[in-house]
């Protein structure tokens, strides 16, 4: 079954959803608590990551659209970014890393 991977909100997150990467939380450099990438969150884990101060996750959820679906969405993302990208000048490497980054993100 195929997966899609976005950020949420701590508050957002439930019972039962997917680690789409680990969650490491620190405090001033030492790891304070951690799940691997894969793990299914529990009420327990939930609890810990609301009193280690964790605010995002990185969830994988089914991906239950077509293959023709998903290329229509990895098109408009891309155009969107590109329009956002527009004024840039993607010759400077900064840049052009982070526009990378964004459409990596966007188009997955």
């Amino acid at each position: 079954m195929r997966t899609r991977t976005h950020y949420l909100p701590l508050i957002e997150a439930a019972d039962g959803m997917v680690l789409g990467a680990p969650v490491i939380v620190k405090n001033h450099g030492i790891v304070r608590f951690s799940l691997p990438a894969g793990h299914a969150l529990t009420h327990d884990n939930l609890r810990q990551l609301k009193i280690h101060q964790a605010e995002f996750i990185f969830v994988a959820t089914p991906d239950e659209r077509s293959d023709e679906q998903i290329a229509v969405d990895t098109a408009l993302a891309a155009r969107r970014t590109m329009e956002i990208f527009s004024g840039a000048d993607l010759t400077d490497p900064n840049l052009a890393a982070l526009f990378d980054q964004v459409l990596g993100y966007r188009t997955a």
